[in-house]
């Protein structure tokens, strides 16, 4: 996730005289990863990486805190200016009722202002807000997203006169919200909401709700912080599809103890900026608070995963600089974490990267590799996997990746079964890919077009003798299925394949379950079967090629063929064929009649027409007319007397 931080706003809590690129460059090295700055006006604005575990840099105070103690690390003076907010000192009671359930939310902050006089916000407000990509709405709103930028904590305002009662509480299927940019939501059930007894009025950590939103007619406000269980907040944004800034900071567990800081910053900034007046004590319901933890670790565990020697010193200062609190005994050390770390540091080994980090792993001794670099494995499969990968893709294929655990009635009886299975649809190792690949294609049914699915996975084939029994043996297989494609564009594919790796190959007819009586085919290539091919009686088209078995009989190398001396003569003849005629039987017994037919090639059809492309060629003399007519004649004889065919005049 990325944040933008203007430059001006962040050195209201860094002082320091560097410029920002070298910030930038420092932060880089050490921290989050600074992905541009640009000058923007009479500002810097830094385009900031901030990795999903650290949410507490996702604001300027938290940017400020990482440079403040990354700086000094590189000679250059920093230091970190807090963050002072007025006391509450007023006494009066809330007026309202806070009905809480602590295991949904475990702290509430809130505070009321009244006199509020709504207008446009003041321009360093506006303009901030616009250079971190907020749109400005109103001096009431753009307060809190103002402080929900430089705290890290988001904040909410609701109309004080809107609302009387909150009861916390988890939502019912079916209720509905409308929420205050004015959408509609059915909720799920299960999702955290603010109620009044009657009526949803706030959807909280992702956003609020129309009912109660402030508006010009505003004259009291309600200041408000809530703790929600993270997993709450993201299972609610997700399934309602609201991702809102407070969204993504909340679901990642924002630190409770940040919010007092938040409200009380933005009770100073209403104050200024809306004429409101504080006009209640501060509520703080937390139950539970906060338990501080510590993380045990030794010098020795320290050096040996940084591979240097380094001072106790040294590792104070750094945990230090970053608001750890350090404690050695001897060479043991006990850490106390900071709350807005608490999620994000538990064990030695964040502590070991919290050192190195800062440390700069660019300053840890490195050494290059030494030696003569290692042969390649010899006969490895995996340049000619890549190769048939790459010339489906360029035949129009689209590789898919499925699941090698499937449902017993997937695979053979004897497939090997998981002790352990997650549930029943990953009980058994699969024996085929066939049945992956045609819920894949299901699940593709609203494809207008045709379209070629193909995967090269393992299947797990069980050993049949008993002298080999136990694991099975894995078998690597290249699969595709066509949906929605002519029989003979599907097979052209597979023909052009294994035309590109040079195996001479022929389709033998053999039948199978689960493929349409009659279509389908083995393929053989040096009398060995390399693969199938036909027709599913799901009227896919499918074929599995076993690719150890290709790469057996397929050519590295593509043999050197010389130019013809001699041109060939080329005619087109059409056949009339009759049903279930097999063409590639015909093109065989063609090509098989003459040595001077050098190529054959079936170009079109129509009904039980076939027209097919013939090449008369000599080797050793150029073709005379009557020479090519003796031919010819014999292949309409052949062709009549073996298939019945008759030639179209």
């Amino acid at each position: 996730m990325n944040i933008l931080i203007p430059d001006s706003w962040l050195r209201e809590y860094l002082v320091t005289k560097a410029t920002p690129q070298k910030i930038a460059e420092c932060l880089s090295l050490c921290g989050p990863s600074v992905e541009r700055v640009e000058r923007v006006d009479r500002d810097w604005i830094y385009d900031i990486e901030v990795t999903t575990n650290r949410v507490d840099m996702m604001s300027v105070m938290g940017i400020a805190r990482e440079a403040a103690a990354i700086l000094p690390q590189f000679g250059i003076k920093a230091n970190l200016k807090p963050l002072r907010s007025q006391k509450i000192t007023d006494k009066k009671n809330l007026g309202l009722t806070i009905k809480n359930d602590s295991k949904l939310c475990a702290r509430i902050l809130a505070l009321k202002l009244e006199g509020a006089k709504l207008g446009p916000s003041p321009k360093f407000v506006a303009e901030r807000l616009k250079a971190v990509g907020q749109r400005p709405l109103n001096n009431v709103i753009d307060v809190t997203n103002y402080v929900m930028w430089e705290v890290g904590h988001p904040i909410h305002v609701f109309d004080f006169d809107k609302i009387k009662k909150i009861i916390v509480r988890e939502a019912k299927k079916g209720e509905k919200l409308i929420t205050l940019d004015n959408k509609e939501h059915v909720l799920t059930g299960g999702e955290v909401v603010f109620s009044d007894g009657n009526a949803i009025v706030d959807l909280p950590g992702i956003m609020g709700t129309k009912n109660t939103v402030v508006n010009g007619k505003t004259k009291n406000l309600l200041l408000w912080i809530e703790a929600v269980d993270p997993a709450k907040i993201r299972q609610a944004s997700m399934g309602l599809a609201i991702r809102s800034q407070a969204a993504v900071l909340n679901e990642k567990s924002v630190d409770p103890q940040l919010g007092l800081t938040a409200i009380l910053k933005a009770a100073e900034l209403m104050e200024k900026t809306t004429a409101a007046k504080v006009s209640s004590r501060l509520i703080d319901i937390y139950p539970a608070g906060y338990k501080a933890k510590t993380v045990k670790t030794t010098l020795q565990f320290i050096e040996d995963r940084l591979g240097i020697k380094i001072e106790k010193a040294k590792i104070s200062n750094i945990l230090q600089s970053l608001e750890f609190e350090p404690t050695w005994s001897g060479n043991n050390l006990i850490v106390s974490i900071p709350s807005f770390r608490a999620k994000d540091v538990e064990i030695a080994e964040d502590i070991v990267e919290e050192v190195a980090r800062i440390y700069g792993y660019h300053n840890l001794p490195n050494k290059l590799m030494e030696g003569a670099i290692p042969d390649p494995l010899a006969d490895t499969p995996f340049g000619f996997e890549l190769r048939l990968k790459t010339l489906l893709k360029g035949f129009g294929g689209a590789e898919v990746y499925t699941l090698s655990m499937v449902p017993t009635a997937w695979a053979a009886k004897d497939a090997l079964a998981l002790k352990n299975p997650l549930g029943v649809d990953t009980a058994v190792m699969r024996t085929s890919l066939m049945p992956s690949l045609v819920e894949a294609v299901d699940q593709n049914k609203g494809e207008k077009d045709s379209f070629h699915l193909f995967e090269m996975a393992n299947v797990y084939l069980p050993h049949r003798s008993e002298t080999k029994a136990g694991l099975p043996a894995e078998i690597m297989t290249l699969a595709g299925i066509f949906a929605k494609t002519d029989y003979r564009k599907a097979k052209g594919v597979v023909e052009a394949l294994l035309e590109e790796l040079g195996i001479n190959y022929k389709f033998e007819i053999e039948e199978k379950a689960n493929f349409v009586a009659g279509k389908r085919t083995v393929l053989v290539a040096k009398s060995a079967a390399i693969g199938e091919f036909g027709v599913l009686e799901s009227n896919y088209i499918y074929y599995e090629l076993f690719v150890e078995n290709l790469r057996k009989v397929a050519k590295q190398t593509p043999t050197y063929q010389p130019l013809p001396k001699y041109p060939a003569q080329i005619e087109d003849l059409t056949f009339k064929l009759p049903q279930k005629t097999r063409v590639g039987e015909v093109i065989e017994q063609i090509s098989k009649i003459k040595d001077q037919i050098s190529n054959v090639e079936l170009i079109d059809t129509y009904k039980d027409y076939f027209t097919f492309r013939i090449w008369y060629q000599s080797k050793t003399k150029t073709l005379t007319d009557a020479e090519v007519t003796k031919i010819r004649s014999r292949i309409i004889a052949a062709v009549a007397k073996k298939f019945g065919g008759v030639v179209k005049d």
